[in-house]
Formats: structure tokens, sequence, C-alpha cells
């Protein structure tokens, strides 16, 4: 372990540990479960050797910034007694810790088995519950669950097994429990009902211990492991992949028993499947492209058998990170309805996720006007503009205003990836051009002749990539990969990045003619602090959406929320603000959002931070106000490093910062010679 608790995450204080006293992988400790499933699945086998778990266990200092949040790392603790608690605790993730105790009750139950199936953002976590046992769920020891979220009082709830379920008791906590909508003192859970303790869900399951819930599915920590192993095939020897999110519309029989078996009968051993959810799965699809990826997800959707629910599906291709792929596999499941079962990258409309673009502010204004007049001709346009800050929305806004609207719209990102695959998802290929090609499949050029193509992220690309775009660019004519035929294709190219390229020309990473190429005309998307007057008109459609995928109740923001999001400096843009209102929205007790619905790095502006306003005051230039914003920055990650002794993932997650966002402001801003 690096000095200062660097690497996956644990507490300053845990370098006072005795030391760790043994590892246990995710697949050998029981109650382990994939995200989001309610059920917990069956222990496969006695404790291994630490050999057999090395390909499991995520090291302290080996952690993959990619998964961060994903993968765990599983350790047993030792603890200097304290009076309250003189009990060893085991560290189930990051944010869970259940003591020594319940870790030796779970080992010891046989038969059917009662559990608690605590829900903690993107975590699910199962608590096996001994009948007459009783264990209680809170902030901080000693309770028997710690789960480090602060809606949660010390000792918040105690939940007891009795033969008529499960008996939960709130233990005077601030947030309170609340079953079905209403704060309880003390109820009676039956298999499968819920209650909330602040932002954290807890659930009853009682199953058997005999097998697994699915088979033919596996454990999401060891699913996480083989997409990453693919993901470096794919990128060192320029292999393809694919990611489908597969989930059921709803009805009887929506539960993931009733389906996963029949589309797993229809996958090759080399595929694989994890459970997401009770309604949902992800399946990975090594060594497959473009073409095949639709025929198995229309397989999956399509080859239902009487009394299995309607499914839909989305297909992601290999992209960037891990996290990247299942997030964008996720998103584009969402978007597929009874009516376009199966949405694929590229099919999909860029900008869906957020909607028509907002024009409430002058700046948006002008954008618009110079949308309409561009949209009008057939040349190259480059958008640029910060990460989140609607470039997406802007290409589907040029497309839609075009004498090419009724044509199609592809889209592909091209951010990471290799170019054997961007020639062969741009160009097509041919039947035979490489394993797995048993047949000839057009390209995105193709397919979008007589529309548009959207290439984002184009500041990404390597410099091979470049080149082949630059001919197809300059040609108007493709050449399928493994073909000669060279194809005439008409096709209008809108590319967007976040990148200085004209930097990178000047640095040699990206090519000079082809900035020629795709700038004929470049338009930039003012970041979000620019133009305050669409923050009210996004917020308002953000809670309309996000209330209507929640419960349809009608949600506001209470005047300390608002303030807080307009004194709010917005780094990652409309996207950000997009993500804290549909937190708000989950984490809200009521229909009215307040203050404690908001993330920290809101709140904590409450703490007299001093955060810089949304826009330059008057007299004030845009040089100052920037300076002003990397103060306020600073300020606020210099503080969070002091109070987390230095680690950075800890600092992170307490701004509520990806943390490769915050190493790159800690370069950017000098601020690593500042706390070290």
């Amino acid at each position: 372990m690096t000095e200062g608790g660097g690497g996956a995450g644990l507490p300053h204080e845990a370098l006072d540990l005795a030391g760790i006293v043994g590892v246990v992988g995710p697949e050998h400790l029981e109650g382990d479960l994939v995200p989001h499933h309610r059920v917990p699945r069956a222990v496969h086998g006695a404790e291994a050797p630490l050999s057999e778990l090395r390909d499991h266990v995520v090291t302290v200092d080996a952690r993959s910034d990619e998964v961060e949040h994903r993968r765990r790392s599983w350790h047993a603790l030792t603890r200097t007694p304290s009076p309250d608690q003189d009990h060893r605790l085991t560290r189930e993730d990051d944010n869970t810790t259940l003591s020594q105790d319940t870790v030796e009750r779970a080992r010891q139950a046989t038969g059917p088995r009662a559990a608690l199936v605590v829900h903690h953002g993107e975590a699910v976590k199962s608590v096996p519950i001994a009948d007459g046992g009783s264990l209680v769920v809170g902030r901080a020891a000693p309770a028997d669950v710690v789960v480090e979220d602060p809606s949660l009082s010390r000792r918040h709830a105690r939940f007891t097994r009795i033969p008529a379920g499960l008996k939960v008791e709130d233990l005077g906590s601030t947030n309170g429990t609340h079953l079905g909508g209403a704060r309880i003192q003390t109820a009676t859970l039956a298999p499968g009902e819920a209650v909330s303790l602040g932002s954290v869900t807890v659930s009853f399951s009682l199953a058997s211990t005999s097998a697994p819930l699915v088979s033919g599915t596996e454990s999401y920590e060891r699913f996480v492991h083989h997409v990453e192993d693919e993901r470096v095939r794919a990128r060192t020897f320029g292999r393809s992949l694919a990611l489908v999110f597969v989930r059921a519309l709803g009805g009887e029989h929506a539960h993931v028993s009733h389906w996963v078996p029949r589309c797993r009968g229809t996958l090759r051993p080399v595929d694989r499947v994890t459970l997401w959810g009770e309604t949902a799965a992800l399946v990975l699809l090594p060594e497959t492209d473009l073409s095949r990826a639709r025929t198995v997800a229309s397989a999956l959707v399509e080859g239902r058998r009487l009394g299995e629910p309607t499914l839909v599906a989305g297909v992601a291709l290999h992209a960037g990170a891990t996290e990247t792929l299942i997030d964008r596999a996720r998103g584009l499941a969402r978007q597929a309805r009874a009516e376009r079962r199966v949405v694929i990258d590229g099919d999909a409309e860029a900008g869906s996720v957020t909607g028509a673009p907002v024009w409430a502010s002058p700046k948006m204004h002008a954008l618009h006007a110079l949308i309409e007049r561009v949209a009008a001709s057939h040349i190259p346009v480059l958008i640029q503009g910060e990460t989140g800050s609607g470039k997406e929305v802007v290409a589907r806004a040029i497309h839609g205003s075009s004498p090419r609207a009724k044509g199609p719209l592809r889209s592909v990102n091209c951010g990471a990836m290799p170019l054997t695959l961007l020639q062969a998802t741009l160009f097509g290929h041919e039947k035979g051009a490489f394993t797995g090609a048993d047949r000839a499949v057009p390209g995105l050029f193709e397919q979008a002749s007589g529309g548009t193509l959207f290439l984002d992220e184009v500041g990404e690309l390597g410099a091979p990539a470049q080149a082949a775009l630059l001919r197809a660019l300059e040609t108007q004519r493709v050449v399928r990969v493994g073909g000669t035929e060279e194809i005439v294709v008409d096709v209008r190219i809108l590319a967007a990045t976040h990148r200085d390229l004209e930097q990178m020309v000047r640095e040699g990473t990206f090519r000079q003619d082809l900035l020629f190429r795709l700038e004929t005309m470049r338009l930039s998307v003012p970041p979000l602090r620019e133009r305050p007057e669409d923050l009210q008109a996004l917020t308002t459609r953000f809670l309309e959406q996000a209330s209507r995928a929640a419960d349809g109740r009608a949600r506001r923001l209470d005047p300390a929320a608002w303030s807080l999001l307009t004194t709010h400096t917005w780094p990652g843009n409309v996207r950000e603000l997009r993500n804290v209102i549909e937190r708000a929205v989950v984490v809200s007790q009521g229909d009215v959002i307040t203050p404690d619905d908001m993330p920290e790095r809101l709140t904590a502006i409450r703490s007299g931070l001093g955060a810089p306003g949304a826009h330059p005051t008057p007299g004030e230039s845009d040089a100052d106000f920037k300076e002003r914003v990397r103060a306020y920055e600073t300020k606020l990650i210099l503080d969070a490093l002091a109070r987390t002794g230095g680690n950075q993932t800890q600092a992170a997650k307490l701004l509520r910062m990806p943390l490769r966002t915050m190493v790159h402001k800690i370069k950017s801003y000098g601020i690593k010679k500042s706390y070290e």
C-alpha cells in the first residue's frame, strides 16, 4: 500500500490498521451480487488458495481507473478495538463494511437463506441474516452493515428475521425509514419488499444457496474482467468487440429467469452474459463486427417464446473505457422501443439523450441562426466545445434543418478505436475479409449516403486513422476492407471535438490537411457557465424527464436548491447538470428537491468556499473570470486532498468528480507541487 492511502480508495485511517489478514474473491464470498440484482446467488465452493484468486482480486495499487467504481478490492482488515466495537470489520467495497460476526454467520448459513440486499448507487451487496438474527444498518460502527453515505445516520435501522418475514425498526434516524413512500417507525417486510434509508435502499430476499439463479451467467466482476481482456485484444490486434444490453419492457414474465436461459442458448461458448438487475442482462460478443452484432441482437430480442416478455436491446461497439462501453449500451437500450427493438451505435440519432437544443440565451440564439444558415449547404462542419456542452445536439440540429433531413444520420465515436476496427466500421468489409466476416457489410459511409455522417471526438484519432479518413473525404469514395472496388458515396461530414486541433497541428499530432477538410465551417458551442439563461430551461426539461422515468410524479426545486444550481460553475456542462438533476430526483423523499438532495460538490458552496458566479461580473474580463474559477477549483481540490491525507481517489469521491478529471486539473493547475 502506498503512503497516503492511494490506490483503491481505502480511507486514510486504514493506514493504522494492523494489516491485511486475508483476501477473498467475489465468487468465494457469500452474498456477492451483480449490480442491481435483488436475489443473492449461490456460493461456488469453499475458500480457494490465493493463486486461484489472482485473476479476480483487485489489489490496492493495481486498480484500473476505467472501472474504478465497478471493480472492488476485497480485503479482510483488522482494526484496533474501540469501546463501542470489539470485533473485526471486513471491507466489502469502497462504501460498504461488514462486521466479522456478520461474515462468519454468512459462512455458516445453510438451506434457504434470508438476506438484506443493500442498494447504494451502482453497488449492490447481499448480507445474509439468520433466523432470529438482527442486523443494524448505518453510516458508521458499531452498525453491523456500514454504508458510507451521508444520508444515513450512524445507526439508522435494525432488521430482525422473524417467522413472518423481516422486521425493520427505525433507530431515531435523521432522514427516516420509508416504506412505499411513507415514513415508518416499524414494519414487517415480505420477500421482495424494500425500504429506503436516505438514498440507500434495503430489500428482503429469500433464496436457496443450492444453485445459481440463472444458469449460463457469471458474476459482474468476472464479466468486467472478460471485457477488459477483450478490449486489450481489440486495441492490440485490431479485432472487433460488441456489447449488448438486453432489457425486458415489463409484464408478468419480465424477470431474467424467464428469458435469459433461452438467450444464452443462442450464443457462442465464448460469449459472456451477466445479469443487470431483475429485468436486464449484459452480453459480451468478442470478435464481433457491426453486422454480426446486429444479427445476434435481433435473434436475442425476436426469438421470444410463449410466455416471454418483449425484449429490446442496445448494441455498443468497442469504444474507450469499459465503463463508457457499458454506459453506451445501456443508453442505446433505453432508446429502444417495441416498434424499434434494436438500436446500434451509428443508428441512434446524435444527441437523443438530451433532446432538442435550448435556445434561451443570446449566445445560443446566435448559434441557432448560424446553424440554420450552415444547414442549407453541403459543406463539412467542425463543432468545437467542452465535454458535455452539447456538440452532438448541435450536429443533430444541423442534420434536421438540412436538405438531407429525410436521409440517414449515422454517428461514430472515433476515440480509442483501433485502425482496423475504424476502417471496418466506416468503410465496411467484404465476405472473408477476416475471421467471422461471413458476409459483406456496408460501412457507415455507405449507410449514410444521401444523409449525414457525424464523427464524434475526431481529435482522438491516431495518425493511420487520420490518413484513411482524409482519403475518403477527398475522393468521396470508399473501399471496403478486403475489397478492391471503389464505392462512390454522397455524405455530408459533421465532426466534433473538445480539443484544440490547431494546437495539435502545431504539435504534429493532427494532420493539417485533414483539419482543412473538416473545418470548412467551424461552430463553437459555448459552455453552460457562459449561457446562464439556458439553465432554467434545461433544468425544467431534465426534471420532467427524470420524474417521468422515476415514478411519474412531478418534482420542483426549492429556492435554496435552485440557488446552488445558479452559483455552480458547471465544469461538466449540460451533461453534469442532467446527472445532478437525475440524482436529485432519485435521492429526494418527496416532490420538492432541497439542497440535501444535491451532491457535495454543489453543497460545499454553502460552507463558505466562495464559488464564483456562473458568468463574469460587469467589468470583469473572461481571463479574470477564468482565473477566479481556477482559484476556486484549486481551493476545493486542495481542501479535499487535505481531508483525505493526499489520497486522490478519496478526494475525487469527496468532490463527486471523476478521478481522471481531478488528476488533469491537478496537473494543469500545478496543484501537485502545492500539496506535496
